[in-house]
C-alpha cells in the first residue's frame, strides 16, 4: 500500500457528507502523495471536484482544503431560501477557494489532472422553469429504476478535462463527452459539478462546451463507478475517500438496493466504520437535510457538522496506519 501505486481518486458527489473526509484529503494531499512521483487522475462529481480542484493548489492544497472547509460551513440560509438564494451562496462558497492560484493548480498542476464530470440537461430538463424540470427529473428517476441506460435520454454525462482520453469510462450506456478545461470554463465547469437541479440555476453555455445547461455530474456518476485506470497500469489503485461503505452508481440509484457497482474492480474505497459512526451525532453523517433538520438553528447544524470534522481526524489516522501495515489486504473487503 504504497502512494506510487495510486493511479487515481474518485471523489462522489455527497454535498455536507465530505465534511468527514476534510481532514483525510489534507492528509493525503499534504504528506501522502508527495511521497510519490507519478502523474495521479482526480476525477470528481460535485462535491468530489469541488474538493479536488482544491486539491490541485500549486504551492498549498491543506490551505486551499481548508478555505473550502471554512467557507463549506459557513453558509447560512433564510427560512424560505429561494434558487437565487441558495444559487448565490454556494457560488461565493466556491469563490472562497477557487482563487486564481487554484485555477492555476487546475491548468498547470505537474502532477495532478482535474477532471470534473457534470451533465447536460436534455429534453424537458433542458428547462428551468420549476415544473417542467421537476417532471424531466422525476420521468429520468423512473426510467433509471428500469435501466441505467435510460437516463441518457434526460441527461449526457460531459467531463470537464485536464488531460483528454486519459480516463478509462465503463461501457454503461450512457455517452461521454470530454471537454478540454480551460481558464475559459474552469469555474463553471466546477461549479456546474455540484449545481444540484430544482435547488440551483444551472450553468448555461460553458466555454469550449456544447450549448445547454449543465447541472450535478452526481445525477449520473454519484460515486463513480468506473474503472478510471487500467489494472494493468503501474499504479492501478483508484482510491476513493468515502464518507460511506456503498458505491452507488448514480444519484437515481440511492433507493435501489439492487443497483450494485458493476466496474470499479480497482476501486480502494476508504469509508468510515460502524465504530465511527457511532461517534456521530444521530450515528450518521451530515446531508443537506441538516439545513431542515436544524432550520433556524445553526449552531445546532454546526455542532453537529464539527462533530463530523473531528470524527474524520480518526479516519484520517485509521488509514494512515492501514497504509502503514504489513498486510493490509487483511482489512480490505469486497465491494
Amino acid at each position: 500500500m504504497s502512494p506510487a501505486r495510486v493511479g487515481a481518486l474518485a471523489g462522489a458527489a455527497g454535498g455536507p457528507k465530505w465534511l468527514i473526509l476534510s481532514a483525510l484529503d489534507r492528509y493525503l494531499f499534504g504528506e501522502w502523495l508527495p511521497k510519490s512521483a507519478q502523474p495521479i487522475e482526480l476525477i470528481g462529481s460535485s462535491i468530489g471536484a469541488w474538493r479536488f480542484a482544491a486539491a490541485c493548489h500549486p504551492s498549498d492544497p491543506v490551505a486551499a482544503i481548508t478555505a473550502l472547509e471554512d467557507a463549506y460551513v459557513a453558509q447560512r440560509y433564510s427560512a424560505r431560501a429561494d434558487r437565487n438564494e441558495i444559487t448565490g451562496t454556494v457560488s461565493a462558497i466556491l469563490d472562497a477557494f477557487f482563487t486564481n492560484d487554484a485555477l492555476d493548480g487546475v491548468l498547470t498542476h505537474p502532477r495532478y489532472h482535474l477532471h470534473a464530470v457534470t451533465v447536460r440537461s436534455r429534453g424537458l430538463t433542458a428547462s428551468e422553469h420549476r415544473a417542467v424540470l421537476a417532471a424531466g427529473s422525476m420521468l429520468g428517476a423512473l426510467s433509471n429504476a428500469v435501466r441505467r441506460r435510460a437516463l441518457g435520454w434526460f441527461f449526457e454525462r460531459v467531463v470537464f478535462s485536464r488531460s483528454q482520453g486519459s480516463i478509462r469510462w465503463a461501457d454503461d450506456g450512457l455517452s461521454t463527452r470530454t471537454v478540454a478545461l480551460t481558464a475559459a470554463n474552469a469555474r463553471d465547469a466546477v461549479y456546474a459539478s455540484g449545481n444540484i437541479p430544482l435547488m440551483m440555476r444551472g450553468v448555461v453555455d460553458p466555454a469550449g462546451a456544447p450549448r445547454g445547461i449543465y447541472r450535478d455530474g452526481g445525477i449520473v456518476d454519484y460515486h463513480m463507478d468506473q474503472p478510471i485506470v487500467p489494472e494493468s497500469s503501474s499504479a492501478p489503485l483508484v482510491l476513493m475517500p468515502h464518507f460511506d461503505a456503498r458505491l452507488v452508481p448514480g444519484w437515481f440509484d440511492k433507493g435501489l438496493a439492487w443497483r450494485r457497482p458493476r466496474f470499479a474492480t480497482n476501486t480502494l474505497l476508504i469509508g468510515p466504520g460502524p465504530a465511527l459512526r457511532e461517534r456521530l451525532v444521530d450515528g450518521r453523517v451530515p446531508d443537506r437535510k441538516d439545513f431542515h433538520r436544524y432550520a433556524n438553528n445553526d449552531r445546532a447544524r454546526l455542532a453537529a457538522w464539527q462533530d463530523a470534522i473531528d470524527a474524520g481526524k480518526l479516519m484520517r489516522d485509521a488509514f494512515a496506519e492501514f497504509a502503514q501495515s504489513d498486510n493490509p489486504v487483511q482489512y480490505v473487503q469486497p465491494l
